[in-house]
């Protein structure tokens, strides 16, 4: 089950309320792409509380873009996964930001850094692609996106080599088995401007 972190939830020191969001959070993508709608691959659409088969939510945002976009880091971190046909994600970067944060792009198409590589935020870490379970939406004439999460865990280091957040390559909403390590996605539109997509990160009345 999603917890929806609000502004009365203790949040880790990065990850804080709509309203006050963290000054040092880049967009992963640039100008205002839209969150996926509904469409022929997946009817609930992208949305960070939609429906994921039963039971399930999305726990990330589907960011529409073009093939061959850049993406970029949203905050300063360590690449802990960079990886090609990483199952049906597809070629996908996770950088640990220390503390529990991490941020995870996925359905890459081109991947720039390396495993264990320092990043800044706004530096390049790939491009936006139709790698893994995406390849679905190229087959059926739809754009491809980024998947984008945001993910906080009992401490850094869950998404290194035999690390409990590895198993998000056996589906983006793999995090809801992780209860053990205190993994729970973050809505990216209770910490980050409004202005790095177009649309409600929820299927709420607001914005976020």
């Amino acid at each position: 089950m999603i917890k929806v972190l609000s502004c009365g939830a203790l949040l880790l020191a990065a990850f804080v309320c709509a309203g006050a969001q963290h000054a040092e959070y880049k967009c992963p993508l640039a100008g205002s792409p839209a969150i996926r709608g509904s469409d022929t691959v997946a009817t609930t659409g992208g949305r960070f509380d939609s429906g994921r088969g039963t039971g399930h939510r999305h726990g990330a945002l589907d960011l529409n873009s073009s093939e061959g976009t850049d993406v970029f880091a949203v905050h300063a971190g360590r690449v802990a996964v960079a990886a090609s046909d990483w199952g049906v994600l597809g070629s996908t970067v996770i950088v640990d930001h220390g503390d529990g944060e991490y941020s995870v792009y996925a359905h890459l198409n081109d991947i720039s850094v390396a495993p264990g590589a320092t990043m800044n935020a706004g530096q390049k870490l790939g491009t936006v692609g139709y790698t893994g379970n995406a390849a679905a939406l190229r087959s059926a004439g739809l754009p491809p996106h980024l998947h984008f999460a945001l993910i906080r865990g009992d401490g850094p280091g869950l998404a290194d080599a035999n690390g409990p957040l590895q198993q998000l390559r056996n589906g983006a909403d793999s995090w809801q088995t992780l209860d053990a390590h205190g993994v729970d996605p973050v809505n990216p539109g209770s910490v980050m401007s409004s202005a790095c997509w177009t649309g409600r990160t929820t299927g709420g009345t607001s914005r976020h």
